[in-house]
């Protein structure tokens, strides 16, 4: 087409002046003639009543008042393509050829349909400036040819298009070309290929709504009469093939994976021997879509479909619908019977049979039909379609091997970005019928790599498809963008999405990533190298920079006991991850033994208290393992997964993402020696790295396994003057306790010095110092409380002998 065309366009073209005039009077003309041929009718109707006879002519006037009126109608829903276009202007559509000027060129191309309905749907879906892209895009008349030859390319290459070349598919050619968009485009993150994404949806939903209105050939009336009378089937099944007899054909059927499903479908039902398939996949991986798909193609006249099963109904049952209907096996076995009787007996019914699982095993909510399902199955002479899901089918497989494999097993995978989004575009206009609420492609988009990062219980693509009818609920002015739907993960699962720094409270947010060393620094003392690397690695994460197939950062603390280690870890789950309950903690010294492991990755519903149980429950957290020194080495293999991929799998093989957690582990091993450099005047950075060496060197630790930490952080024991500001930061956490009783405390500063001396341990750092300040400053608020000397509103200061004495009270 191509070779043979002209580009330049011929605006006195026939079919250039009936353009025109279509899109400047067209609407006009059809009112005027609408309301002419009513008037008349309800003249000669008047005439015909009054017994004159000239009513007959005027009714026929009436009637040919009509004629423009239809023909306008139809030329303005699609004005078809030359049939030997020889000129650009065949192959434009009437709303294009209508509105372009005479000697265009790319400028004023954009100009004259930036008002145009393709237009509007990329500044809408796409968030596109039209009025940008004109700006930027060049009058060079030179550059004419290539926007026509880019729409043809662009049009050529959709699955589904209208018979000549709309506003939507030149607008993309002028914004793909123009090099100058690219900025554009990528502030709305973005690319050439998507604005072919944008021309491919709108082409599809306008195939759709012109397919509803078109005559099908589905068989006709024969095909319906050949049923027989199946009362049971129409009463409990739901025929999907009536969706296309409407027009309401789904974009499942241009899914690659659909297609390659839907051919190996119709091999097995028209096969000679066994005709059934049996769909294996997990929950929401789209195996009803799937059926659908095939129940469309069935029906299309056009399809290839074998004879065996071309024009074939599909009827669909749910298992669970039908099992909550009887109240008895027996009528639950009468009743399925007769389905399959009447399906039997019909011969061009495939019977789909979901949720079939219910049916091969006794249990709450299901029943054992399998010995009245099974000569269905092996016979041949009905058509059955099942769908189960995985695990199930694989218990049914072990339990009823003779059962399984008379079934023709067809695996169905989750859908990869390009057919969920396929998918999405279609499930979206439900949700925006009859609503305020616009979904644009970019949300769309964020909705498939959300869902597939943070929903592992259900497959694609019903985890986008929820994740996008939630975030209806959320639409911020009737409009759904990423930020909504960014929004509605971390409402829902509680965590907070990397990027996502655009809602109200993210000023405060980022003043609190900037500032996060000093607010733990309010919590503990010192080890500056460790805070910095665990508050670099949360604003890697919500800055979006980091690698999302690992946790938010791996860190091992290595040091004496009482030096912050797992304040560290506290602090920044007070701080940044909204409370200390957010802190998931595991002492290794308990798994100490290689069969522990099936604790550390028990099932949730058996022991909540395991590693993937709390974690499943708060994936926005910090991961505390306490003493990691003392695990057994097989606990240590299984946490390598955590570490490498960010995934630890279940005792039943399920993946719980620990790729928001911030991941600590702390050890006591080296601790003398990191003890004996400092006292020897070393600087940590001095030692660290042969402290590491000494731990690989004495087996504690194996190199494999220490690699794998983001950082490894060496804290050195505190020393008497940081000892002195953790007395202050303990003496602020009892007057917070105070707080609500309107009393206060204060203690001097040789007082302090005391509780320090008294509280100093070189072994155990700061851990003894609390023990020291409950026994004597606590001691001594609770007793003054008590006998009354302390009084709401009021406050005490310790001195010296005070602490002193109660030193020496204490013993």
């Amino acid at each position: 087409m191509e070779n043979n065309l002209d580009y330049r366009l011929n605006y006195r073209a026939n079919r250039a002046i009936e353009a025109r005039y279509c899109q400047r009077y067209g609407k006009l003309t059809r009112v005027i003639a609408l309301v002419g041929a009513i008037l008349l009718s309800l003249l000669g109707i008047v005439l015909l009543l009054a017994g004159m006879a000239i009513g007959w002519p005027v009714l026929m006037l009436a009637g040919w008042s009509l004629v423009p009126y239809l023909w306008l109608r139809s030329r303005l829903r699609d004005m078809p393509a030359s049939k030997q276009p020889r000129n650009i202007g065949d192959i434009l559509s009437l709303e294009v050829l209508g509105l372009l000027p005479q000697d265009p060129n790319p400028r004023t191309i954009i100009e004259a349909l930036a008002g145009s309905g393709g237009a509007k749907f990329l500044a809408n879906r796409l968030g596109i400036p039209i009025q940008q892209v004109v700006q930027l895009t060049p009058a060079d008349p030179g550059l004419t040819e290539s926007v026509w030859r880019e729409s043809i390319n662009i049009w050529s290459h959709l699955p589904e298009r209208t018979s000549t070349i709309p506003s939507v598919v030149v607008v993309a050619a002028i914004i793909r070309l123009n090099p100058d968009c690219t900025d554009i485009l990528n502030n709305l993150r973005i690319d050439a290929s998507d604005v072919y994404r944008g021309v491919e949806w709108l082409e599809h939903w306008e195939m759709q709504a012109r397919r509803s209105s078109d005559l099908k050939l589905t068989g006709g009336i024969a095909r319906d009469w050949s049923f027989g009378y199946i009362p049971t089937l129409e009463h409990f099944g739901t025929n999907l093939s009536l969706k296309y007899s409407e027009g309401r054909r789904s974009m499942a059927g241009n899914l690659m994976r659909n297609r390659l499903l839907v051919d190996d479908m119709i091999k097995y039902l028209s096969s000679n021997a066994r005709r059934n398939v049996a769909l294996i996949g997990p929950l929401g991986v789209g195996k009803s879509t799937v059926v659908e798909a095939l129940a469309d193609i069935l029906m299309d006249s056009k399809s290839g479909a074998s004879s065996d099963v071309k024009f074939n109904q599909v009827f669909m049952l749910d298992a669970s619908a039908i099992i909550s209907a009887a109240n008895a096996r027996g009528e639950i076995e009468q009743l399925i019977g007769r389905l399959l009787s009447e399906a039997y007996r019909a011969k061009n019914i495939i019977l789909f049979l979901d949720n079939a699982e219910l049916f091969m095993s006794d249990g709450t909510g299901s029943v054992d039909l399998s010995n009245l399902l099974q000569p269905a199955i092996e016979g041949g002479g009905l058509k059955l379609i099942m769908a189960m899901e995985e695990q199930r089918f694989l218990q049914i497989a072990q339990a009823k091997p003779a059962l399984t494999s008379a079934l023709n097993r067809i695996e169905i995978t989750p859908t990869d970005d390009n057919d969920t989004i396929r998918v999405l575009e279609d499930r979206i206009i439900p949700l925006e019928y009859g609503s305020t609420t616009l979904f644009t492609y970019q949300a769309l988009t964020e909705a498939y790599r959300l869902s597939n990062r943070y929903i592992h219980d259900v497959a694609q693509p019903r985890a986008s498809v929820q994740l996008l009818e939630s975030a209806a609920q959320r639409a911020s002015g009737g409009v759904v963008n990423p930020s909504v739907v960014a929004q509605t993960i971390e409402q829902t699962l509680g965590i907070k999405v990397g990027g996502n720094l655009q809602s109200g409270d993210a000023q405060a947010e980022k003043d609190k990533l900037l500032h996060l060393e000093e607010l733990i620094h309010q919590r503990m003392i010192n080890q500056t190298k460790a805070v910095s690397a665990v508050a670099s690695a949360l604003r890697r994460a919500r800055a979006g920079v980091r690698n999302e197939n690992r946790p938010i950062g791996t860190f091992l603390f290595l040091g004496p006991t009482g030096v912050g280690k797992t304040e560290l870890a506290k602090s920044l789950a007070a701080v940044y991850f909204s409370g200390e309950d957010h802190l998931v903690r595991i002492d290794l010294n308990e798994y100490v033994r290689a069969e522990d492991v099936a604790r550390l990755i028990a099932d949730g519903a058996t022991d909540p208290m395991s590693l993937s149980a709390q974690v499943q429950k708060d994936p926005f957290s910090v991961v505390l393992l306490d003493e990691i020194e003392k695990a057994h080495p097989n606990v240590l293999t299984t946490l390598l997964q955590v570490l490498d991929e960010g995934v630890l799998r279940d005792i039943n093989n399920r993946p719980i993402s620990f790729r928001d957690t911030i991941l600590i582990a702390t050890s006591n091993a080296g601790a003398d020696k990191i003890r004996q450099y400092i006292e020897a005047g070393y600087q940590l950075e001095q030692f660290s790295e042969q402290i590491q060496n000494e731990l690989i060197s004495s087996g504690q630790f194996k190199p494999e396994f220490l690699n794998r930490f983001d950082e490894i952080a060496v804290f050195r024991p505190l020393t008497k003057p940081e000892l002195l500001q953790v007395i202050d930061l303990i003496l602020v956490g009892i007057n917070k306790n105070l707080a609500n009783q309107k009393v206060a405390v204060a203690v001097d500063d040789q007082a302090k010095l005391a509780l320090v001396e008294a509280g100093y341990d070189p072994r155990l750092g700061a851990r003894p110092m609390r023990r020291v300040v409950q026994r004597t400053v606590e001691n001594i608020v609770a007793e003054k409380i008590l006998t009354g000397e302390l009084v709401p509103g009021s406050g005490i200061r310790l001195s010296l002998a005070d602490i002193q004495a109660s030193l020496a009270k204490d013993g």
